[in-house]
């Protein structure tokens, strides 16, 4: 066996030993690195070793010496393995660490945790991209649910808990459960429970903004829109504007939770991130009242909202608002011509077949969507079926989007 190599190795352990003995953290960070330049620096290093264990005897903690030699191994062999057994390594890697962490007290092991967590998540997905199985999600996301547990098991005071850490850990488990085969709240309820403490002062902005927004994005999952909402709304406004990229797709979602709550983005706005053109299209059909038109862009956009998780959303909660604002119109063409609050079926089921492009539509159906549109206080007003009208209210038949009373909390 090389010497150089031996002396590698060897020197590896000793500062690991030493940064783990006087609970150095920031120690550890820098030598227990996942980026696959710094791995394949130390792979190429390691290449002639073929155990670790002679090393890793010096360690008096046996699950830290596991723990380094776990690790090692998975610098010096992965650089040339696939990437889904590339994963289940660093998953191995990954149990190991979550061992270490339970035994010890304080959060002064955060810093390798974060990076610990981070690798996973970037290595679950390069997985799921090779191989289109989304195993890796699921794995990792067993693995941060237990993490996450441990962290939150902690009785310290909080000044020195590892309850710090919980905020980066929740955020990233619901961002990784929104790709796991099961049901998303199947991995985020533990998540979900974090927000008791996501307010504290002393969790950083950092974390309390990434939290936000993947809160946000299960929540709007969830048909949850006006917690989702709230959610992104902070997220939105905590990312510094130098994170420009990080600010439009935080804004992406938020504009979708605005709009099926009917709040409608400024041009302006579009313009200043640079937003994707559908966004304004799907903004312009939904303010005239063109149910086929914003449906027709939906579709022509399809892949672009499932990466992002909203099409089904988009295409389910809008459509109703869409006939609002169709009926809307026509309200004000009406008192234009009519001067009056009644309004006949006949012109309705007019409007709603050009909205919709559904020329087969009857006035059963044109009724039910009436229906529906009173019953959810979209409109204000009485329908009288056997004389085919619809009596508006005096008083704002039309009240805000915002102000229906809808189960659109979590």
């Amino acid at each position: 066996m090389n010497v150089d190599y031996n002396g590698v190795a060897s020197a590896f352990t000793n500062s690991a030993q030493e940064s783990f003995m006087f609970s150095n953290g920031e120690a550890l960070a820098k030598l227990f690195v996942f980026s696959d330049q710094t791995i394949e620096v130390i792979s190429s290093k390691l290449q002639d070793v073929s155990k670790f264990d002679q090393y890793t005897i010096v360690m008096s903690n046996a699950t830290f010496a596991q723990f380094t030699e776990t690790y090692l191994q998975y610098a010096r062999d992965s650089p040339a393995m696939a990437e889904d057994e590339r994963h289940k390594m660093l998953c191995r890697v990954a149990e190991l660490y979550i061992a270490v962490q339970a035994g010890s007290h304080g959060d002064w092991l955060a810093p390798v945790m974060r990076q610990v967590a981070l690798a996973l998540c970037w290595s679950a997905q390069t997985a799921y991209m090779a191989t289109g199985d989304a195993g890796a999600y699921t794995q990792t996301a067993s693995l941060l649910l237990r993490l996450l547990i441990d962290l939150l098991s902690d009785s310290s005071p909080m000044e020195s808990s590892k309850k710090l850490g919980s905020l980066f850990v929740a955020a990233l488990l619901l961002r990784i459960s929104l790709r796991t085969s099961a049901a998303p709240g199947a991995y985020a309820s533990k998540a979900l429970e974090v927000k008791r403490m996501w307010n504290l002062p002393i969790f950083s902005r950092r974390d309390r903004t990434s939290y936000s927004y993947w809160l946000g994005r299960y929540y709007l999952v969830c048909y949850y829109v006006e917690s989702a909402r709230s959610q992104l709304e902070y997220a939105f406004s905590s990312c510094p504007e130098w994170h420009y990229h990080n600010k439009r797709a935080i804004l992406r979602h938020l504009l979708v939770a605005n709009m099926i709550r009917g709040r409608l983005p400024s041009m302006r706005l579009l313009d200043k991130y640079e937003m994707e053109p559908v966004y304004a299209h799907l903004t312009h059909h939904f303010r005239k009242g063109n149910l086929a038109g914003f449906q027709r862009v939906l579709a022509d956009n399809l892949e672009f909202f499932r990466s992002q998780g909203n099409y089904l959303i988009l295409l389910e909660r809008t459509e109703i608002l869409i006939y609002r604002n169709a009926l809307l119109r026509l309200s004000r063409i009406h008192a234009n011509l009519e001067g009056g609050r009644t309004i006949p079926y006949r012109d309705i089921l007019v409007a709603f077949r050009l909205s919709s492009q559904n020329l087969d539509m009857d006035v059963l159906e044109m009724e039910s969507i009436l229906s529906s549109l009173v019953a959810q206080k979209f409109v204000l007003g009485f329908l009288f079926h056997h004389q085919q009208l619809v009596n508006l209210s005096k008083k704002q038949p039309f009240p805000p989007i915002m102000a229906a009373d809808l189960a659109t909390h979590a």
